[in-house]
């Protein structure tokens, strides 16, 4: 069961789970374009991943302070499940103090769309590779 379900499936997971709390960011910061005073807030997640696996040894998964000494033992399946949340200070406050750019949100939305839809396309492409492997190829 560990082959189907591995550390690349649970990395897709959390990537697609990732991208689902940033489409809520993003939405929650288009919500609030007329709210006065508001200040749009931005998910900083890929910087985290990418200092997980920066700082992972795939020999030894000594990530985030683990280490495995032997052959047989599971490194740390789970990358990091929570994500900063940040002011976005992209753009100058107006008359009411709101700095949402409805410009800068729609791109954001955009490529977060794009993300999450090439991580399902190749998610749903592992699981029909399983699935052909399963039926024996046929």
């Amino acid at each position: 069961m560990s082959l189907i379900f591995d550390r690349l499936s649970s990395t897709m997971q959390h990537a697609m789970n990732y991208r689902l709390q940033r489409h809520n960011m993003i939405s929650a910061n288009i919500a609030n374009i007329d709210t006065p005073g508001y200040t749009p807030v931005e998910v900083q997640f890929d910087a985290q991943l990418s200092s997980y696996y920066e700082n992972s040894d795939p020999k030894t998964s000594t990530a985030r302070g683990l280490t495995v000494t032997h052959s047989s033992h599971y490194g740390m399946d789970d990358p990091i499940e929570k994500a900063e949340v940040e002011f976005d200070a992209y753009s100058l406050p107006d008359m009411k103090g709101n700095s949402v750019d409805i410009d800068h949100e729609s791109s954001k939305m955009a490529q977060n769309q794009i993300m999450y839809r090439t991580l399902i396309t190749a998610y749903n492409k592992r699981m029909s590779l399983l699935q052909h492997v399963i039926s024996g190829g046929r």
